[in-house]
């Protein structure tokens, strides 16, 4: 299966904010997602480069497998964000089969993992978070009819607008395509204050404790679907 993106019309102009443009997500914006995410997310000294490279194109190519929506955030003509979304109505039956290309890429990516302390460490913490999601959605699940997947701002472009574009954009589509009540889930490592400021509602959370004594609280937000803010940005698809 093609990206989200690849399916879709392209994106309508969208006015600068700060020198950023959205535009739909490509193939050849993935080596530049996957070493932002790595950047951010898998930064432990202590994790080898290739399992750290791994376990950020399995991080994106199942959020690409779970999306309708792709887009970027794009300055200076350099990727520095990324959203991606899903509207029930519109995503595949294919979506979670060995049929969608990027699900075959997850489990390609994987396969060696088990092999390395580091693999089977991610591996561990992948499950951990999908049984902490799974928690928190419980008994919600026919609530909701869109979710924000996977949405990730260059940490040297926090404060710009960029966040706020993008998700903008995606709460646009939301309505465009008929949604009414969306979710996401989030956790302390990542801004959760944003969806606070945005108005999101936090209904659910977790804490949890790690081995090293460390601890993280997990996050369900959701809110209604509202039309877009005069003026904001947009683009179809």
């Amino acid at each position: 299966m093609d990206d989200p993106a690849d399916r879709m019309t392209p994106a309508a102009p969208v006015p600068p904010s700060v020198g950023v443009t959205l535009r739909p997500l490509r193939r050849d914006d993935h080596p530049a997602l996957i070493a932002m995410m790595r950047r951010m997310w898998y930064a432990d000294p202590a994790m080898g480069d290739d399992c750290a490279r791994r376990l950020a194109t399995i991080d994106l190519h199942h959020g690409l497998s779970c999306s309708t929506i792709a887009t970027v955030a794009v300055y200076g003509g350099r990727v520095v964000g990324m959203i991606l979304a899903r509207v029930d109505a519109k995503a595949s039956l294919l979506r979670s089969t060995p049929f969608n290309r990027h699900v075959r890429r997850v489990i390609r990516e994987s396969l060696p993992l088990p092999f390395t302390a580091d693999g089977r460490r991610g591996i561990r913490d992948a499950l951990d978070l999908i049984a902490v999601d799974r928690r928190l959605m419980r008994g919600l699940g026919k609530r909701y009819d869109a979710e924000v997947v996977l949405f990730l701002v260059d940490g040297r472009m926090r404060g710009k607008g960029v966040g706020r574009l993008l998700f903008d954009h995606a709460i646009g589509r939301f309505h465009a395509q008929g949604a009414r009540r969306y979710f996401l889930f989030t956790d302390t490592t990542c801004d959760a204050g944003f969806y606070d400021h945005r108005g999101l509602t936090r209904i659910r959370e977790e804490r949890r404790e790690h081995p090293d004594g460390t601890a993280d609280a997990y996050y369900l937000y959701e809110d209604e679907v509202r039309e877009p803010r005069s003026g904001g940005h947009h683009p179809g698809r």
